[in-house]
């Protein structure tokens, strides 16, 4: 295939069947990058027959939400999605597979999934490929790809990768070395909304064989609204934070735990005495402050951090505007990164930066953010005092870390980049890997520990412990005994579920038969973190989401009351609640004209029926359960 610009998507795939055939094996990056509409067109040719093969290899397919089967959930979820996700469009080969109608001539091979989107999905579990992110440089060179696309933005010499620099700034090249007919086509469509990060994250303008540059296929950016932060993320956020050594190196992800960890920072930074009464309230123990100070602080970065991160997040990009993140490199980069992803803000805020702030983040390949080989004395140069923080599902009672899969083998998202940050921690002199985990979930209504005896997967291995914190506090399990772990992993263990980790830790020879548990370790329960923090949220101290929300305070107020009522549904369902008694409902609905705004929203402010009624009722007594601290 010669390099061309195509007029339509239907042409360049013409041309790619008449020289690659009608089984064609083609890849996408990771998240944004994906250029939709092209891989639309070749599912759709799938579907129709006019491809007697399609397989896909890619990871994290985002694809606009459904507003779900439960009316409540409708009703609020329906006007969000519009807003929010109108202008983007829908993977077609997401929705075939939720559908479970997937034609069998289509194979979608990902290494990493949305969280627990596609447990129940047979097509995904069958076909998902389990590699670290880095080595899906090597899946890409052997998989015998015949076409390789990626979204992307003008730039004044060449063409702006943005967003998904991670495998293609080091697999393009190397493909290039190879004859044309021995590697895959190189197609790139246009996005002109895609923001450009310029410098390193531009390629050549012949690095594509095929490029689809019509402003009509320009769309939205899928962007993630930003939900509460809970009082378990916050105090999360809080202790990791105290870790941080100025003039060091961090490295974080997106979500809650995130965005708690990036506010923890600032606050320490910008206000360390309001920063140290919230880590009093949450209580720390002399081990918690020894590991403190030989490890971290609680004062102000007068050097400043750097980030090598795999992904760029918005939080991170507020450390770097108020101060937190301003080490820089050779480069003058204050952050490295592989790829982005977040909010519409954050995606706005990227688009209006002039030249001097775009400088500061440098868009490079996951090879260089993840690995120390390559360039291995200046990345240990660069990479001093580094701080590794990933989440987990779950931590063992012997210290390996649960974070994407569960014990019958199904995959919940994907090891992605976590195992390489752990490792890459242990092989510097002075980092450490930080496992943030919040110390219990619940699901269908029952709470569960996430500190557990034992499981039958794992992402991290035992061997490779080193700090796991939980809301309860910070357990130092680098170089430890069996023994000691398990003490530790107790004191930062939610005390409902304490007995039972101990129990089975003296059953298996890793506790004396008389040890018994510190009474201080006994404190550890929801109510006093609640009370700790409520305080700090009534005054404004703690926000509700660390930086903003594409949604409003009303919707915020829904969507946590929801979550009440989901949950609490789940228990009356389980027999462990009693149902709302109409007296509940009474007093619920007295003095209801602080929730008219709420009702309206939900189209509940004149219910029509009983049923309405009853959802009325609901809402309102949910809306109440959970207004503490607003």
């Amino acid at each position: 295939m010669k390099q061309d610009r195509f007029a339509t998507i239907d042409e360049l795939i013409d041309a790619v069947i008449a020289e690659r055939g009608r089984h064609l094996k083609v890849a996408f990056p990771l998240g944004l990058g994906k250029p939709v509409h092209l891989v639309n067109a070749l599912v759709r040719r799938a579907e129709a027959g006019a491809l007697d093969g399609l397989e896909i290899f890619t990871a994290l397919s985002l694809s606009p939400p459904s507003p779900g089967n439960n009316e409540l959930q409708r009703r609020l979820m329906g006007p969000i999605v519009d807003r929010l996700f109108g202008g983007v469009p829908r993977l077609r080969y997401v929705d075939l597979r939720a559908a479970g109608k997937l034609p069998d001539n289509i194979k979608v091979h990902e290494f990493y999934y949305p969280p627990g989107s596609l447990l129940g999905s047979s097509t995904a579990q069958r076909h998902y490929k389990s590699v670290n992110f880095t080595d899906a440089f090597r899946l890409m060179k052997e998989a015998g790809l015949d076409l390789i696309g990626q979204l992307v933005c003008p730039a004044a010499e060449g063409w702006d990768l943005s967003c998904n620099t991670d495998l293609s700034l080091d697999l393009f090249p190397k493909l290039h070395q190879s004859a044309r007919g021995e590697r895959p086509i190189l197609a790139a469509q246009v996005n002109r909304r895609l923001p450009p990060m310029g410098d390193s994250a531009v390629v050549d303008a012949d690095t594509f064989d095929a490029v689809i540059d019509d402003e009509a296929l320009d769309y939205d950016l899928f962007g993630l609204p930003s939900l509460p932060v809970s009082d378990a993320e916050y105090a999360i956020g809080l202790r990791v934070a105290s870790l941080l050594r100025d003039g060091g190196t961090v490295q974080i992800g997106i979500g809650g735990l995130g965005d708690a960890l990036a506010w923890s920072s600032i606050l320490r930074h910008e206000d360390p005495d309001r920063y140290g009464e919230l880590l009093d309230a949450l209580g720390t123990t002399s081990e918690e402050d020894r590991l403190v100070d030989q490890w971290g602080g609680r004062e102000p970065f007068e050097e400043g951090l750097y980030a090598a991160t795999e992904m760029f997040v918005e939080g991170l990009l507020h450390m770097a505007r108020r101060g937190v993140l301003r080490r820089q490199m050779d480069d003058g980069a204050v952050l490295h990164g592989a790829f982005y992803l977040g909010s519409p803000r954050f995606y706005e805020a990227l688009r209006a930066m002039d030249d001097d702030e775009r400088g500061k983040f440098s868009m490079r390949s996951v090879r260089f953010t993840n690995l120390l080989y390559g360039d291995e004395e200046e990345k240990r140069r660069q990479r001093r005092h580094g701080r590794f923080i990933n989440s987990a599902m779950m931590v063992t009672g012997l210290g390996a870390v649960v974070s994407d899969g569960l014990d019958d083998g199904r995959v919940v998202s994907g090891v992605g980049g976590q195992y390489e940050f752990v490792t890459m921690a242990h092989a510097l002199p002075d980092g450490r890997s930080i496992i943030m985990v919040p110390a219990t979930r619940t699901s269908r209504g029952e709470v569960y520990s996430n500190i557990v005896w034992n499981y039958g997967h794992c992402t991290i291995p035992r061997h490779l412990r080193d700090i796991v914190v939980t809301e309860y506090g910070v357990a130092d399990l680098r170089g430890k005994s069996d023994e000691e772990i398990v003490e530790a992993l107790v004191g930062v263990c939610d005390a409902r579920f304490q007995d039972d980790l101990v129990a089975s830790a003296k059953a298996a020879r890793k506790l004396a038969k008389d040890w018994q548990i510190p009474d201080a370790m006994r404190r550890n329960r929801p109510e006093r973190l609640q009370k700790a923090l409520r305080p700090h949220r009534a005054d404004g101290t703690v926000p509700r989401c660390p930086f903003g929300s594409s949604l409003t305070e009303i919707e915020l107020d829904l969507v946590q009351a929801l979550q009440h009522l989901a949950a609490m549904s789940e228990d009356v369902k389980a027999r462990r609640i009693p149902d709302v008694s109409p007296g509940h409902v009474a007093q619920a609905l007295r003095g209801s004209k602080r929730w008219d705004e709420h009702l309206t929203r939900m189209n509940l402010d004149d219910p029509s029926s009983l049923k309405e009624r009853a959802l009325q009722r609901a809402v309102v007594y949910a809306l109440k359960e959970t207004a503490h601290g607003r």
